[in-house]
């Protein structure tokens, strides 16, 4: 299959993938630091430098690019959590719970931290946009939940099945986006061990007590930063 004229080593194809990776962080840099409303596709054209024609190559319109870079934001996230949790050679995982999910959602903390433009556009930058992107991003966020609660499930020995239990998983995800939003707009306080930890709290508490008998599987958020 032809991939169109080469020029300077570069097939079009490879030019096209280029463009729409410079649209993509161009997205990420003005939708994480001015916003949605701020990001028109002449914004977006100017700071990856890329001219306005080729932004349809790649995409419908600026809320498909949002979608876009949200997507490639939690795939960040999830990247992130799967290193930190996963068995080095030759290892094994730590058996405490608690432990465990302090290390996954520290790393997943991490990078909020490190790029609060990611967590502009996963938490605040969604919100109010359409239905389509509202929906997705609930989709994207209950996925995510029922990762987390797969996760603690494991460990703590418990029947937790998240496929049939998605509202355990949608409270713990709505739980921890509550905390992650108050945190970032705070400025990143309190330090970032202290969320982990009241994080891995709530995580360990919901997913353990969702199916323990005689318990009203209110998950406790422990030491968690107060809202006022």
């Amino acid at each position: 299959m032809s991939t169109g004229r080469t020029y300077a080593g570069e097939s079009a194809a490879d030019r096209a993938e280029q463009r729409r990776r410079r649209l993509l962080d161009a997205g990420l840099q003005v939708l994480g630091t001015e916003g949605y409303r701020a990001a028109t596709v002449r914004r977006i054209c100017r700071a990856a430098r890329v001219a306005d024609r080729y932004f349809y190559e790649c995409f419908d319109g600026t809320e498909d690019l949002l979608l876009a870079v949200h997507a490639q934001c939690v795939d960040r996230l999830r990247a992130a959590v799967s290193a930190a949790l996963a068995v080095p050679a030759g290892g094994r995982r730590p058996a405490d719970p608690l432990g465990l999910a302090r290390t996954g959602l520290d790393a997943f903390l991490a990078v909020v931290e490190d790029d609060p433009r990611l967590a502009r556009v996963v938490w605040f930058e969604v919100l109010g946009v359409s239905e389509r992107v509202e929906r997705t991003s609930l989709r994207t966020k209950s996925d995510f939940g029922r990762l987390l609660a797969a996760l603690a499930a494991e460990h703590t020995g418990t029947a937790l099945d998240v496929d049939d239990d998605g509202l355990t998983a949608d409270a713990l995800i709505g739980g921890i986006s509550h905390v992650v939003m108050t945190w970032t707009a705070r400025g990143f306080t309190p330090p970032r061990a202290r969320v982990a930890d009241a994080l891995a709290r709530f995580l360990v508490g919901g997913a353990g007590a969702a199916h323990r008998p005689g318990d009203a599987g209110h998950p406790q958020m422990g030491n968690q930063p107060s809202s006022d």
